[in-house]
């Protein structure tokens, strides 16, 4: 090693001597990288942004699991509300006529008060000079058990929106039925 050249020696020891610059140059660099990464937070502290998102991320996690209960929590809520308004009263249709000869004003009425399956009642009122009545029939799935007058029929079609053929009065004996 004596008759090897100084030269030549400081050649050999450059790359090491550079990679050690280089290294420490890398390190102060990342301290300054790693003390730029602080965030400033609302209390002003001061906290890791690596660990900041680390805790964000676990919050957003958790804000969509929760997200995901809501969401079939309404979705719960909301059968429960189709199936009860399938049963509420939905569609009404009101008649007003005279019912006697003797007195106008269309002081008579039927209402029709349905649900979506087409249940519910026909109300009716004849009013007179002297008195009043007032009827019920009940509707099941668009037919009732009773003969409806020609007005409790218009009634219930008005509430439907639509001609209910199944509805018709039934021709008595010695009638047609047009």
């Amino acid at each position: 090693m004596e008759d090897t050249p100084l030269w030549l020696l400081g050649v050999a020891a450059a790359p090491g001597v550079l990679a050690i610059v280089l290294g420490a140059a890398l390190w102060v660099s990342l301290r300054r990288l790693r003390a730029a990464q602080k965030v400033l937070m609302p209390d002003g502290s001061s906290a890791n942004l690596i660990d900041r998102q680390s805790t964000m991320q676990l919050a957003q996690r958790r804000l969509e699991d929760e997200l995901g209960d809501l969401k079939s929590q309404i979705t719960e809520r909301d059968r429960i509300v189709d199936r009860a308004l399938r049963a509420a009263i939905r569609f009404q249709g009101l008649v007003r006529y005279d019912a006697y000869r003797d007195m106008g004003g269309q002081q008579s009425w039927s209402i029709a008060l349905l649900d979506e399956g087409r249940n519910g009642t026909v109300i009716t009122s004849l009013h007179a000079r002297d008195h009043a009545r007032v009827y019920l029939k009940e509707i099941h799935s668009g037919q009732s058990p009773q003969r409806l007058s020609p007005e409790e029929y218009k009634a219930v079609e008005e509430a439907i929106g639509e001609p209910i053929p199944a509805l018709r009065p039934p021709a008595r004996p010695g009638e047609t039925d047009l």
